[in-house]
């Protein structure tokens, strides 16, 4: 009998298993290792089978990579029983990829595809395994393995919808059909071509606060407090004295609540309840007020409109008494120099051809943080006719009635009387006072009160000083008179009349507004309606300086630039604003537009070239450097008349007052941004205006540089350097 070799003995035991039979054994085998377990569970104190039932058998293919690993071991252990060798260089898997892990043992590493190829090819496996089974034969070593490794890749869900399966013929089939028919409808019938429209909803606003603003929690505890019953007595006491006790219309308790309103924490405690109220409604607006919401350069859009936004209203209240039901006119506006949210309105009638008059006038001083009502308030048996702070005191505020009286107030004592009032030997006049103006007190007398001047509808001007006393320190400082011959200035065109005629109108000149000068302390201005603006000193009494003709008719505001103390614009009832420089007896610009009298009219400041100007109807905005014929932009807030307008300590916001009683608060919105540069931009502005008048342009180089002092200046204009 012929012996066979090694390797023809391992050729002839050769034998092929398939994946699939090697997989449904290993099944197989699992299933019957699942049929000998079995789970119970006491409910009740019984015993029950809770086994969970067979799996079926549809799902063994979900089986097919969990048992790779035990499926290629028990392969390669069937494989080293066969002797043949076979070619491996023409299989897939190179013999590059056996790699040597050290000296004395062998690894192996396949990739993912090479180890699904291999296993779906049940001769692959098989002859790799005899090709490392003849390298080790010699070395007898163990078996290598096969590690696949399965990682998690993230799960992103974008729709999910629950699926449900019901027996057909049940209650719950019939509304998963119905359901299946509207989805149907919706997304591949005809409901899928339907109307859309957009449409908008306004929610609920909620009020909500930052922690910032919430109060810090108090502390309380008790107190022992001892109170005898002779004291019990002697309170009750005073109860009954009260003149509520002895009045048959009034209760106990009537009187009670009256003095609780007079007392002054209950005062103080309702208005800062008041202001906490009022941040609700006015919120953005006093945000506006305080330049929180300011337009910068990073905005992404600028528009240079020149326009006017509406804050809120300050609404006239409404004043105790029968006759102060009418409508008092805003008469006068100032706004504290010490506090930028407080402003003292002056409530009386603007103009003497007004159809309604009041017998009385009130002062209410309104907070920012409050538009809702005034902080004080202070009533008067004659019209209000000025008020005006104290630059220097900013608690004192100086009151100019009808009737010419005059006094100063203490706004942080609301329940004290007048600090001091003038006497009527004084003034010598029962003509209103139109204005009121602070001296700035010299270091010599600096722990004195600042003296001020008040000046009367029939041209006087009286000096007042504060002293220990319940009156004003008061004397003539002025007396205008009536213009002889033709003042330097504007040359009217008006026909002279004779004397005859002139005497008839009264010696004296009607005063409208007094004006301090920006640098000089002790020299002020006075505008007459005689068209004339009289330069008068502190140091020189009962006669003026200078006087300069500025228009035909009556002078109604002055207002000199921020940027220059000897640059002013004056505005009159010849519809007409006219810029003037101190040394030339010209106006450099004017402006006209409507035929109707300008009110008021100031310059900007925070842009040096723009000009407001307030008349009876609307509020008119020019801008030196666009346009000098007509205004850049024209501005009606309110269907009601406007007698005057007072600029915010910052210049960003402008008190409208009307003749309803009302005070506009607005801020100038789309304003061009600040120039780097305001006085040079002002210089050349003007200069550009009067390139055309040789005579101008001329006496304007000889002033040359006209702004405020800087050191090391030279005395050749900026303009030319920019030229």
């Amino acid at each position: 009998m012929s012996r066979k070799t090694f390797g023809e003995k391992k050729k002839s035991h050769i034998s092929r298993v398939t994946y699939n039979f090697a997989l449904s054994k290993e099944i197989e085998n699992a299933m019957i290792w699942r049929q000998s377990l079995e789970l119970r569970d006491i409910v009740r104190g019984k015993s029950i089978d809770v086994t969970p039932k067979l799996i079926d058998t549809d799902t063994r293919s979900t089986l097919r990579f969990r048992s790779i690993a035990t499926y290629a071991e028990d392969l390669i252990k069937q494989m080293t029983k066969s002797s043949s060798v076979q070619s491996f260089n023409s299989r897939r898997i190179s013999i590059s990829s056996v790699k040597a892990k050290s000296s004395t043992r062998l690894g192996l590493k396949l990739s993912l595809d090479e180890i699904i190829q291999a296993i779906g090819s049940s001769g692959s496996l098989h002859e790799y395994h005899h090709y490392y089974h003849e390298i080790t034969f010699a070395k007898r070593e163990p078996l290598p393995f096969i590690k696949v490794v399965l990682r998690k890749s993230p799960e992103f869900v974008l729709y999910h919808q629950n699926s449900f399966t019901v027996p057909k013929g049940s209650a719950e089939a019939e509304a998963v059909e119905h359901d299946n028919q509207i989805y149907d409808y919706l997304t591949i019938g005809k409901g899928k071509v339907r109307r859309r429209s957009d449409a908008e909803t306004q929610t609920v606003g909620v009020l909500m606060k930052p922690r910032t603003v919430s109060t810090i929690p108090k502390k309380f505890g008790e107190r022992a407090a001892y109170v005898s019953f002779f004291e019990m007595f002697d309170t009750y006491q005073q109860l009954l004295q009260t003149p509520t006790a002895f009045n048959e219309r009034h209760s106990l308790s009537t009187g009670v609540l009256d003095l609780i309103a007079k007392n002054p924490q209950f005062s103080y405690a309702a208005m800062v309840l008041e202001r906490i109220l009022a941040s609700n409604c006015y919120q953005q607006g006093q945000r506006r007020y305080r330049n929180m919401n300011i337009p910068t350069k990073m905005d992404k859009y600028a528009e240079y409109k020149y326009s006017l936004n509406l804050l809120y209203r300050l609404i006239q209240p409404k004043f105790q008494g029968g006759l102060d039901k009418r409508r008092k006119a805003i008469a006068a506006l100032s706004f504290c120099h010490g506090n930028g949210d407080l402003i003292a309105v002056a409530y009386g009638f603007y103009s003497d051809a007004s159809k309604v008059t009041v017998p009385n006038g009130n002062v209410c001083v309104w907070s920012m943080k409050n538009p809702q009502n005034p902080e004080r308030h202070y009533s008067y048996p004659v019209p209000v006719s000025a008020v005006e702070f104290s630059p220097f005191l900013p608690f004192l505020l100086a009151i100019g009635l009808y009737d010419g009286t005059v006094q100063v107030r203490n706004i942080t004592k609301p329940d004290y009387p007048p600090v001091a009032i003038s006497q009527r030997s004084v003034l010598l006049s029962c003509e209103p006072v139109t204005a009121i103006q602070w001296i700035r007190q010299t270091q010599e007398n600096a722990a004195e009160a600042d003296p001020f001047l008040a000046l009367t509808r029939d041209g006087k001007v009286a000096k007042f000083r504060i002293i220990a006393s319940p009156y004003l320190l008061g004397m003539r400082q002025m007396e205008l008179l009536r213009i002889e011959g033709n003042p330097e200035g504007f040359q009217s065109k008006n026909i002279v009349m004779n004397e005859e005629k002139s005497l008839d109108s009264g010696r004296s000149a009607s005063g409208l507004h007094l004006v301090m000068h920006p640098v000089q302390s002790d020299i002020y201005y006075i505008l007459t309606d005689e068209g004339c603006i009289q330069k008068c000193s502190l140091n020189h009494t009962h006669h003026y300086l200078e006087m300069l003709k500025v228009h035909e008719g009556s002078v109604n505001h002055m207002d000199f630039s921020p940027w220059s103390p000897k640059l002013f614009l004056t505005c009159g009832n010849d519809w007409t604003i006219r810029i003037w420089l101190e040394g030339i007896f010209q106006p450099l610009i004017t402006l006209s537009d409507r035929y109707m009298p300008v009110h008021c009219a100031m310059w900007s400041r925070t842009h040096s070239t723009v000009i407001i100007a307030v008349n009876r109807e609307t509020v008119d905005m020019w801008d030196l450097r666009r346009n000098l014929l007509d205004p850049i932009s024209t501005i009606n807030i309110d269907s009601s008349f406007h007698t005057l307008a007072k600029l915010s300590l910052c210049g960003r916001s402008l008190a409208l007052g009307n003749e309803r009683g009302n005070v506009l608060m607005c801020s100038f919105e789309h304003m061009p941004f600040q120039s780097h540069n305001q006085y040079a931009e002002l210089e050349k502005a003007i200069y550009n205006a009067i390139k055309l008048s040789p005579t101008l342009m001329q006496d304007l180089k000889n002033i040359g540089y006209f702004g405020y002092k800087v050191e090391n200046h030279h005395s050749k204009s900026s303009y030319w350097k920019y030229k």
